[in-house]
C-alpha cells in the first residue's frame, strides 16, 4: 500500500506543478473579453487556441489521467472503510491505518483539482470558439 501512496502522490505532485505553473496562463486568457468584430478578436483567438490544445488539454488529461489510475483502489479502500464504520469500528480504532488514510486522501484531492482543470479547460475552450465567431 505505501507504494501506491507514494506512486499516487508522485503522480499528484507532477499535475500539482504543471498546474501552478500554467495557472497564470488560463486565467489571464479568461479575462479575455471578445470584441464586437471578428477581426478584433485574431490575436486572442491565436492566443487562446495555443492554451487550450498547448496547456489546457494536456494537463486536463493528465489530471484524469491520475485519478482514473487510482480509482479502482480508491473504491476498495472507501467500501472497506465504509463496512468497517457500519460494524462499529468507529469507537474502536486498533484498526486504523493512515497510510490507506493519506492514499484515499491524495486520490480525493487529485480528482478534485481533475475536475477542476477540466472546468478551466471547458471554460477556454468555449471562449476560443466564441473567438473564432
Amino acid at each position: 500500500m505505501s507504494d501506491l501512496l507514494s506512486a499516487a502522490s508522485l503522480l499528484m505532485a507532477v499535475i500539482a506543478i504543471l498546474y501552478s505553473l500554467w495557472y497564470p496562463e488560463l486565467t489571464k486568457v479568461l479575462e479575455i473579453k471578445p470584441r464586437k468584430y471578428t477581426e478584433d478578436n485574431v490575436a486572442y483567438c491565436v492566443l487562446a487556441k495555443q492554451v487550450f490544445f498547448g496547456k489546457a488539454i494536456p494537463l486536463s488529461l493528465m489530471a484524469f489521467s491520475v485519478a482514473l489510475i487510482f480509482l479502482p483502489d480508491a473504491i476498495k479502500l472507501f467500501i472497506a472503510s465504509t463496512l468497517y464504520y457500519i460494524e462499529g469500528g468507529v469507537i474502536d480504532m486498533k484498526n486504523y491505518d493512515a497510510v490507506k488514510t493519506a492514499y484515499c486522501f491524495v486520490f480525493l484531492f487529485s480528482l478534485i483539482l481533475a475536475i477542476y482543470i477540466w472546468w478551466l479547460t471547458i471554460r477556454v475552450g468555449l471562449l476560443w470558439v466564441k473567438l473564432r465567431k
